[in-house]
């Protein structure tokens, strides 16, 4: 049996502009913008990165206004691309994502985080015994405000809220040791927000920081917005975690054989596993899986590739995480993208063949992570049928964005 697994088409927010500023004007749990600054303040606005569609061009001029018209000029102002351990953006992909004029406005004040920096300040120590590091930027402002997008999330639940400070702005020891703490823990998941300790430990580390005020987007498969959520960082991330699992939820009656998913539309980076996530919820163990992602920056992952086709076991790559034994070639890419080559060797395990269609990784690492090769979906068909002639298949178009739930 054939099932194509959709979501309805979402509505666009007309005129987003006016959209943000409603929000803006109607803060959840907050005091407006403007209401919370005062002359004399330091203000800094953080944001995500290239990885993510986030629109924080419609957002920024919105925030500056509001904070000149407080009192604080561009002048005490920084923007702060809220890598991680991500890669850094270039000027050019950050004058994109913050928008033309709002860059010139703050530039030279705006910087890419650095995990790693030993000028990232120590802040304290969460409940959950996490010694708590920022970026010194952040350290120094009197009001911190945030640019995201709410997405399910493999580990936080949904992407958002917190999650710019926690992992976004600290230092790497802070990310490591909260991140490996819960990863072996039945507490975390995605769409999982109540009892979920990755989120509520991160949730309290933003606190510690002290992060004041929160702008999500909710967006559609063409990266446009749908939803404006805006107010207390986790306030608002509630609402906008319901609504985001309303816009992407799929209801399935029980795994498949065989499904087949895309990474549309998230297909940058790392982010295209989210279309994989999709397919390893909706596929019965030991099924078939077939994996479409062009991963056109997939030279700059090379390392990753490499070591996920090493022949260490998942067991025993995460001990040596844990005991802070990093492969050398992957350390430079942050400790988010070494616990991701954890969950690739997981998954290898669990199904009886993935196919990963793809012209932007080499055959010879395709074969050594344990997957099949294709160059086409017709090729990753031929592939599974030969050994699935009959089955029940779901497919995924924008795998990078749907929620598979299984219904009761």
């Amino acid at each position: 049996m054939l099932s194509f697994q959709e979501v309805s088409a979402l509505p666009l927010v007309e005129n987003p502009e006016k959209k943000v500023n409603r929000a803006l004007d109607n803060p959840i749990g907050s005091e407006k913008i403007e209401e919370m600054a005062r002359p004399g303040m330091k203000a800094v606005v953080l944001f995500d990165d290239w990885q993510r569609p986030t629109p924080a061009y419609l957002v920024f001029p919105e925030i500056l206004g509001r904070l000149n018209g407080a009192g604080i000029p561009d002048s005490d102002v920084t923007a702060i691309c809220a890598l991680e351990t991500h890669p850094p953006m270039s000027r050019e992909d950050i004058r994109r994502k913050i928008g033309r004029v709002s860059y010139e406005r703050l530039f030279p004040r705006i910087f890419n985080h650095d995990a790693r920096s030993p000028e990232n300040v120590a802040v304290g120590k969460s409940s959950y015994g996490t010694f708590v590091r920022v970026n010194p930027y952040v350290f120094e402002s009197d009001l911190r405000i945030g640019i995201g997008t709410c997405v399910p999330h493999p580990w936080a639940g949904f992407g958002g809220g917190t999650k710019l400070v926690m992992p976004g702005v600290c230092g790497q020891d802070t990310i490591a040791q909260h991140h490996l703490k819960w990863l072996q823990t039945g507490e975390i998941g995605p769409g999982r927000i109540e009892g979920n300790r990755f989120l509520e430990e991160q949730e309290e580390i933003a606190e510690i920081v002290g992060f004041d005020f929160k702008i999500d987007f909710i967006l559609n498969d063409e990266k446009e917005p749908v939803k404006i959520f805006a107010g207390n960082p986790v306030e608002e991330h509630k609402k906008a975690a319901i609504e985001s699992l309303e816009c992407c939820k799929i209801d399935i009656s029980g795994q498949s054989d065989v499904s087949i998913t895309s990474a549309f539309p998230l297909e940058k980076g790392l982010q295209s596993l989210k279309g994989l996530g999709t397919a390893v919820r909706a596929t019965k163990v030991g099924g078939y899986i077939i994996w479409m992602a062009p991963q056109e920056d997939g030279e700059r992952l090379i390392p990753i590739w490499e070591e996920v086709a090493s022949k260490k076991s998942a067991a025993e790559y995460m001990e040596d995480l844990l005991s802070g034994n990093y492969p050398p070639k992957c350390e430079p890419l942050g400790i988010s993208l070494l616990i991701t080559i954890h969950y690739l060797k997981q998954i290898t395990k669990k199904f009886s063949r993935i196919v990963h269609v793809t012209k932007g990784i080499p055959i010879r690492l395709v074969e050594a992570m344990g997957f099949s090769y294709a160059t086409s979906i017709e090729e990753a068909i031929d592939i599974v049928q030969k050994e699935v002639p009959e089955g029940n298949v779901s497919i995924f178009p924008s795998g990078g964005s749907v929620f598979p739930v299984l219904s009761d």
